[in-house]
């Protein structure tokens, strides 16, 4: 698997865990409709290679809003995302609306960014 990030390593952190980031060719369970592929039990997140900019980033976020929802607890029995399909409409719509409200208003990232390094 190929590393995402050309300056900086190729781990994240989502909540307690520490996520492998890669890129690879579609070889994910549904190859049409995937272009990333969330593994809890390898702490992985896998993204297709060769997407466009706009694709990869929507498809990160994708795939973090997933590993969040599953440390989270939030896909547990009973909860509110206990089901494949109430996870993977909520994930998708919350990423398409939050990739495009950083797309349309690029002073954002700089904004939240600056922000959260003064947080202690």
């Amino acid at each position: 698997m190929k590393k995402p990030f050309k300056s900086h390593n190729n781990k994240i952190k989502i909540g307690y865990q520490e996520l492998t980031l890669g890129i690879q060719k579609p070889t994910f369970q549904n190859e049409i409709d995937s272009y990333g592929e969330f593994d809890h039990k390898k702490n992985t997140i896998s993204i297709t290679e060769n997407l466009s900019d706009a694709d990869y980033s929507c498809t990160l976020i994708h795939e973090i809003l997933h590993a969040i929802v599953y440390y989270y607890g939030l896909t547990q029995s009973g909860q509110p995302l206990d089901s494949d399909a109430k996870e993977e409409i909520v994930v998708n719509n919350i990423a398409n609306g939050l990739t495009a409200a950083l797309k349309d208003n690029p002073f954002l990232l700089k904004e939240l960014t600056q922000r959260l390094h003064n947080v202690r």
